[in-house]
């Protein structure tokens, strides 16, 4: 019960995090999206309702901070979050490889959605800038994403959250 007291309240941390520390420390050249690699994880390794919220939390702090579109990172994440929990009862989600591939194909997927919503929403055509901008953010997420999973595996292994994963796929064999 405790968890869903503090999701917002963490959530809103993280994403603070995320967009003032990672944008401060690549002097806003690269915008390191965290939250994206944060929420495949917890379709990986998450309950639905647990990383349901944690996803939805996450993309509405990210929609208010960042001031985009409204609701645009909200379905996002809760897109990927689903695809990602559907994934990982299919494929073994542990290895590095893998893992890379498929952060890869999420931020992809979420850039080309972006794009494609301010230009036809706002009338921004920004597929221009795709190499120059958007591909090295793509390119920096993928590559840290491995990091990533090790830091929220050992934070989850202290939130008990891998567990619950594990026993419900135990029991849906």
């Amino acid at each position: 019960m405790i968890h869903y007291l503090l999701l917002p309240f963490f959530s809103f941390l993280f994403i603070v995090l995320q967009t003032t520390v990672f944008e401060l420390l690549f002097l806003n050249l690269v915008s390191i999206e965290i939250s994206l690699i944060l929420v495949i994880y917890a379709g990986f390794h998450m309950d639905v309702l647990k990383g349901g919220l944690l996803s939805f939390a996450l993309g509405f702090f990210l929609d208010v901070i960042t001031g985009t579109i409204v609701g645009l990172h909200i379905i996002l994440y809760l897109s990927i979050f689903f695809i990602s929990m559907l994934v990982s009862l299919r494929v073994y989600a542990e290895r590095a490889l893998f893992i890379l591939s498929y952060v890869f194909a999420c931020a992809l997927f979420e850039c080309g959605v972006v794009l494609l919503f301010y230009k036809h929403i706002q009338g921004l055509d920004l597929f221009h800038k795709f190499d120059t901008v958007f591909l090295p953010q793509i390119l920096v997420v993928t590559l840290v994403s491995p990091v990533c999973f090790n830091s929220f595996r050992r934070f989850g292994d202290i939130l008990n959250v891998r567990v619950e994963r594990s026993n419900k796929r135990s029991r849906n064999r």
